[in-house]
């Protein structure tokens, strides 16, 4: 894919900002069954802002749709049109329908392409419900002020205060006269008169003049000084601004607005002192390609790190100077390390938002009532896991509202709330983020999943030896589905398994727990990062494992084993039985020792199960950079079932990461 050009750039990452915005302010809208006047009016404001940067990037089709709705949004903000529940619903679902256009627009910019969707005959209907909802004919849909040419305006309030507004917009942050016309738009719903300089914002000198100048607006509002400096402020790129009232008869107004007569024949004597608001916006955008590569060059810059202080060349020498300067060199790179991955780190609230329309549209569509619940919005998680994570939890929550929580005549009529109870929940497990997906609905029938599993070959042992938790997770194989009827969601017989193979490919796990007729949870577990770990240095025969230290609770060597009635390995520690697995036999490697005595035991704890790792030797901690497997090894998966990844050590070998997890769920 082509490089896109810095403005555009910029336009598209706006343009979706802004998008989510309107969505959620939609469905927000569309919960409570009212459109609120703060609603009402960021909705305007959005519309007026992406009509602004459309119009100036040139893209007319979006600038007219934008233009369309901000139609709609002024007449409704000034009362003129029904606020009863129908044409509220016909609103949003109008609104709703225009932001999937700017979507799929957007993405067709993203990708490199032009934006050709033609929309004329969507904002033909956004103009006739318009007038319907008016109970008017259509007026033709003219195209209205800008707002900010003033001088023509009649002010109908000669008192409202003035107000001297400078902006300082970030170094390097471009399009200053695309953003200059966005704090005009951003006011222009609150203000009764705007000047500015510079004075036209098309001209090609503006953005360099607002460069060397500072952007200046003249405004004059009745709005509390501090909504406007709130206004101000949320713009993006915003390096600094400054809000002064100013005087009626002050020098610095322009002539046209020194001019405004006072609204009373007695005007006050009493001054009010100039006073200046200033605040600085301490965050950029960067592009995350950037992120990408300084997240490499940290792996690298930790990896080299290791092997200089690590080689055993130098570890036998005990120089004392050394061991100062790497402890120091340490220090500082954990503090590099933690900055960088702080950088990357995204709450998963964008991803679960998302979720809303997917359960509004889904639901509609199927004749069924589902509320949805978020919990843990603020949990945070590496950026490339949230994008991978997006497309999984959408097919997941698609699935539930379609064929799992039941329709509402057949919930009533066992005894359940009409509507059905959809949660997505996110929450942090050591060195995991955990995200749970749960419904309240019908659940699994075990015996069909065994039946239709039998059908397809996929069985591998007796149906009588097949626990719950086995049948249940029959659901994630290739090409299993139990839906008789193939729906625009689900039932083609694809999908659960591509969700394990996403979740797969971020180092997580994904299972399933089911009760018939009263729900069914799906856990997925996915690492904070794919990047860097601290774990634990263990050896086994010639090999070298890695286990992140966040799992290990303890280490120690002792005998005191047993049998359970199954055969499995036991062992008794301050009054608790823990399974005792045999890492060896796990990858079916040769060890130095297999008596207990001569070995170690290793304690691990993970959110499911505590159990202890016989290996031969602990070696001592290690950072590792964590490296996935060869293609070819991933492909054929021999072996390798367990294993997490790769890292280099410091004497240049290689350590297998062990998926904890994974070897719980063995």
């Amino acid at each position: 894919m082509r490089e896109l050009d810095p403005m555009l750039d910029v336009f598209i990452f706006e343009t979706q900002q802004l998008l989510e915005s309107l969505e959620e302010t939609l469905l927000q809208s569309e919960k409570e069954k009212d459109l609120t006047e703060e609603h009402i009016n960021e909705i305007f404001r959005i519309m007026h802002t992406i009509k602004g940067s459309a119009a100036m990037m040139s893209i007319d089709n979006l600038a007219k749709l934008a233009h369309a709705l901000e139609d709609m949004f002024d007449k409704i903000r000034e009362g003129k049109t029904r606020t009863d529940p129908d044409s509220i619903d016909g609103v949003i679902e109008l609104v709703l329908e225009a932001g999937d256009k700017f979507k799929v627009e957007i993405g067709k910019l993203s990708a490199g392409g032009r934006s050709d969707g033609d929309f004329s005959g969507l904002s033909e209907r956004i103009h006739n419900y318009l007038a319907e909802i008016m109970g008017a004919s259509p007026s033709g849909g003219g195209e209205t002020s800008g707002g900010f040419s003033s001088d023509d305006v009649d002010l109908t309030d000669y008192g409202s205060p003035l107000y001297k507004i400078r902006i300082v917009f970030e170094t390097g942050c471009q399009m200053e006269n695309l953003r200059a016309f966005g704090v005009v738009n951003a006011l222009n719903s609150c203000c009764q008169r705007i000047l500015h300089k510079p004075a036209d914002l098309d001209d090609a000198s503006a953005s360099e003049e607002i460069v060397k100048n500072g952007f200046v607006l003249y405004i004059q509002s009745s709005e509390n000084p501090d909504m406007l400096k709130k206004l101000v402020d949320e713009i993006m790129f915003l390096e600094s601004s400054s809000l002064i009232e100013l005087a009626p008869d002050s020098e610095e107004l322009p002539p046209s607005m020194r001019a405004v007569p006072p609204r009373d024949e007695e005007k006050s004597t009493v001054e009010k002192p100039a006073t200046e608001i200033a605040a600085k916006q301490n965050f950029i955008s960067v592009n995350v390609n950037k992120l990408d590569k300084l997240m490499n060059l940290m792996g690298e810059i930790v990896t080299t790190e290791s092997m200089v202080t690590k080689n055993p060349e130098v570890e036998n020498l005990h120089i004392d100077s050394f061991e100062r300067s790497s402890q120091e060199l340490r220090k500082l790179i954990n503090e590099l390390q933690d900055i960088v991955m702080s950088i990357r780190m995204l709450p998963v609230s964008n991803s679960f938002q998302k979720m809303h329309r997917i359960v509004r549209d889904v639901s509609k569509k199927v004749g069924k009532e589902v509320e949805l619940i978020l919990i843990g919005e603020d949990t945070e998680v590496d950026k490339n896991i949230i994008d991978t994570l997006s497309d999984p939890l959408m097919h997941l929550i698609r699935n539930a509202v379609d064929h799992g929580i039941e329709t509402p005549d057949v919930r009533v009529s066992n005894g359940k709330p009409a509507a059905g109870r959809l949660t997505l929940e996110a929450r942090n497990a050591g060195g995991d983020v955990i995200i749970l997906v749960s419904d309240d609905g019908q659940g699994l029938d075990r015996n069909a999943l065994i039946k239709k599993a039998g059908e397809k070959g996929l069985l591998s042992k007796p149906e009588h030896e097949i626990t719950d938790r086995e049948a249940y997770n029959l659901i994630f194989a290739p090409g299993f589905s139990t839906n008789t009827e193939v729906t625009e969601f689900s039932g083609r017989g694809v999908g659960m398994d591509v969700v394990k193979r996403n979740i797969d490919k971020v180092g997580g796990t994904i299972s399933l727990e089911s009760t018939p007729g009263q729900g069914m949870t799906i856990q997925i577990r996915i690492p904070l990062t794919l990047a860097i770990i601290d774990g634990m240095k263990l050896r086994v025969g010639k090999l070298v494992f890695i286990v992140p230290m966040l799992s290990i609770q303890e280490s120690f060597k002792s005998n005191d084993v047993f049998l359970d009635p199954d055969g499995s390995e036991m062992i008794m520690i301050r009054g608790e039985c823990y399974p005792v697995m045999r890492l060896y036999r796990i990858f079916d490697i040769a060890p130095d020792f297999e008596s207990l005595d001569d070995g170690i035991l290793i304690m691990i704890t993970t959110d499911t199960a505590t159990f202890c790792l016989f290996v031969d030797e602990l070696i001592g901690e290690q950072q590792a950079v964590i490296k996935p497997l060869p293609e070819y090894i991933q492909k054929h998966n021999i072996g390798m079932h367990g294993i997490g990844g790769c890292a280099v050590l410091g004497d240049g070998s290689i350590s297998l990461i062990i998926d904890i997890n994974s070897l719980v769920m063995d």
